[in-house]
Parts: C-alpha cells; sequence; structure tokens
C-alpha cells in the first residue's frame, strides 16, 4: 500500500508540474517570436512574424501592420479580424471572420465560420464552409473556389462556382466551428448492421488468434486468471496506477517537447519503446479477460468447460456483444469508452502482478507462533 500512495503522489507531483510549466509556456510564446501555439482570451499581432502562427483565443486580431511569413492557423470563438499580410496558408475557424481591404494573403485560405466577410486579396485557392458569405467590392480571388455556404452576397465583379451543400454536410460544419461536434457524438448513440457485421468479423478472427496463444501457452494464462480470481482488488489497483503513471509520463513528454523540443525529440523514440511492452501487457491482459468471461459463460449457460481456444472465442464474442450493446444506448460513446478501459485494466494488473504469467500469484505465509 506505501508504495501505491508513493507511486500516486509522484503521478500528482508530475500532473501539478506539468500544468504550472505548460501555462507558463503557453503565456510566455504570446509575446515571443516562435512557433508555440498560444492561448489567449484576446490576441493582437501587430508586428511582424518569421514562424508559423497558431492562435486559439476568443477573438483574434491580425492588424494592418502584421506579417506572417509562414503559415497562419486561427480559431476564434467569436470573431476573426485579419488586415495584415500572410506569406503562406491561411487557416481559420470561429464565429465572424474578417478579410480587410488590407489583407493580403499568397497561399490557400481555408476559412469556417459563422458570417464570413471578404474584402481583401486571396493569390490561392479559397475553401468556405459559412452560414454567410460577403463578398465586398475590392475583394480579389485568384484561385480556385470552393464554396459550402447558405447565403452568399457577392458584391464584387467575379464570377462565382458555387456547390450546393447538402443540409447535414452544412450541420456537421457548423458543429464543428461551435464545439458541439463532440458533445452530438458523445450523446448520441446508434446502431448499424454493417459495421456490426465488420466489427463482428474482426473481433472473431482476433478471438481466434488469441485462442491459439492461449492453447500454445496456457500456464501463464492459468496464473493470469488465478489472480485476477483471488485478488481481484489488488489487480485492478496495479493496473491502475500503472496506466496513471503512463499517462503521466507522456504529459511529461508534452511539456518537455513544449519547453525544449531538442530534448524532446531525443526521449520520443525511448518512450516509444517504452510503450511497446505496455500495450504488449494490455492485449494480454485483454486476452485473459477474455479467457475468463469465456469460462463463465460456458459454466453459466452450457454447463460444462471447453477447450482453451473454444473458452477464449466465447469470451471474446461476448465482451464484443456487450460492447456493442452499450455502444448503442444514450451516451454509448463513454460506456463503449470505458468498458475496455476497464477490461485491460484488470486484465493489465494481472499480467503485471504475475510478471506475464511466470509467477504463481498464490503466496506462502511464515507465521511464528
Amino acid at each position: 500500500m506505501r508504495k501505491l500512495l508513493i507511486l500516486a503522489a509522484v503521478v500528482i507531483v508530475i500532473f501539478g508540474v506539468g500544468s504550472v510549466v505548460s501555462r507558463t509556456v503557453l503565456q510566455h510564446a504570446a509575446t515571443n517570436n516562435t512557433d508555440t501555439p498560444i492561448f489567449l482570451p484576446s490576441y493582437i499581432l501587430d508586428t511582424s512574424k518569421a514562424d508559423d502562427l497558431f492562435v486559439l483565443a476568443d477573438n483574434a486580431h491580425l492588424t494592418a501592420n502584421s506579417v506572417v511569413q509562414a503559415d497562419a492557423a486561427v480559431v476564434g470563438r467569436e470573431s476573426i479580424i485579419v488586415d495584415g499580410q500572410i506569406d503562406g496558408e491561411l487557416t481559420a475557424m470561429g464565429g465572424d471572420i474578417r478579410l480587410g481591404q488590407n489583407s493580403h494573403v499568397s497561399g490557400a485560405a481555408s476559412l469556417i465560420g459563422n458570417r464570413i466577410t471578404l474584402a481583401g486579396v486571396i493569390q490561392g485557392d479559397l475553401s468556405v464552409v459559412a452560414d454567410t458569405l460577403v463578398i465586398l467590392p475590392d475583394a480579389q480571388l485568384n484561385g480556385v473556389l470552393e464554396l459550402c455556404t447558405s447565403h452568399v452576397t457577392n458584391e464584387s465583379a467575379l464570377e462565382l462556382s458555387t456547390r450546393s451543400c447538402s443540409a447535414s454536410e452544412l450541420a456537421t460544419w457548423q458543429s464543428l466551428r461551435d464545439g458541439t461536434l463532440a458533445q452530438q457524438a458523445i450523446s448520441g448513440g446508434g446502431f448499424s448492421l454493417a459495421s456490426f457485421l465488420i466489427t463482428g468479423l474482426i473481433a472473431l478472427a482476433l478471438a481466434a488468434f488469441s485462442g491459439l496463444i492461449v492453447t500454445i501457452f496456457p500456464r501463464p494464462f492459468g496464473y493470469m486468471t488465478q489472480a485476477i480470481r483471488n485478488v481481484p482488488a489488488r489487480v485492478t489497483r496495479i493496473g491502475c496506477f500503472t496506466q496513471l503513471l503512463v499517462v503521466a509520463l507522456l504529459v511529461l513528454l508534452g511539456v518537455i517537447i513544449a519547453v525544449l523540443p531538442p530534448l524532446g525529440l531525443v526521449l520520443l523514440p525511448i518512450l516509444a519503446l517504452l510503450l511497446l511492452p505496455f500495450l504488449v501487457l494490455c492485449a494480454v491482459g485483454w486476452m485473459t479477460m477474455a479467457l475468463l468471461t469465456g469460462d463463465w459463460l460456458l459454466r453459466r449457460f452450457a454447463r460444462r468447460t471447453s477447450l482453451p481456444m473454444l473458452t477464449m472465442i466465447c469470451g471474446a464474442l461476448g465482451l464484443f456483444l456487450m460492447w456493442t450493446v452499450l455502444t448503442i444506448l444514450p451516451f454509448g460513446p463513454i460506456f463503449g469508452l470505458l468498458m475496455p478501459i476497464l477490461v485491460a485494466t484488470v486484465g493489465l494488473g494481472a499480467a503485471i502482478m504475475t510478471r506475464v504469467g511466470t509467477r504463481s500469484p498464490a503466496r506462502s505465509y511464515f507465521v511464528q507462533g
């Protein structure tokens, strides 16, 4: 228990340090000429910037004196105003987007918003997804236009070639802009026979492969299933803290990349090598849980046991059917995500506790008396 508390404290400290450092780095980036992402309530650029620009703000304004000598990506929840020069490509997504008379985009432009107003120069291709598009007389659009809008007001002499957007396509883009797409995906459940059959065949193939592995290595899986049966709470705690440690390491790596990019790139292959055994342990843990599920199903409904391969296939298909039922319920994506995480957590703890089935979970106790 003491080791688990120490591990929990380390995870909390890593999360805290990462949060403070990342917040400091992001705020510092707002006043420095770097390509670090900028997160601010309100952002104004009135100088020249040699690197790529990435801004996430409520309101963003690139003034007439601003020059971005590379690509620019701006997300503004309420408004985006571009009055300066962008030598690369422009990607803008938000509420109201306006390219003023002094704006000049040398590359292509992709704009997603509620109301988009164009009065500047765009040398490259233009892609627009909006409820309302207004093209003022001074606008110069020299590339190919791809417009997906509900209302278009063209006050210029340009001949526009637009296409009609379906209501569902436009609603999807607008939900992405408003940030409600994730909410719709989380709250909505659904069932598709085609996807069910395809994923069912994939699950059956994986179950057969897992059954072959269990047949070749019966004793290690026997030790792991025994650990789950004997001490389920302990293996669950081990699995949870292992996953938290992996998440903490990923967060720490992200902070290192933000603060010291060269060091972060050096550590990235090392972390990948460390994650590979973790993924293997998760796969072994899942197979262990499928084996336990199949044994329970056969004992419960068939009143008998079977060969390890058949038990594995039965358990894997049982878990797949359970996952399918959960995904079609309200808030199904949440349950569909939590179930494999929970299954992998318990199985992961058993794999670590028994050293991938090489050590029996049974313990010997010495009693003095």
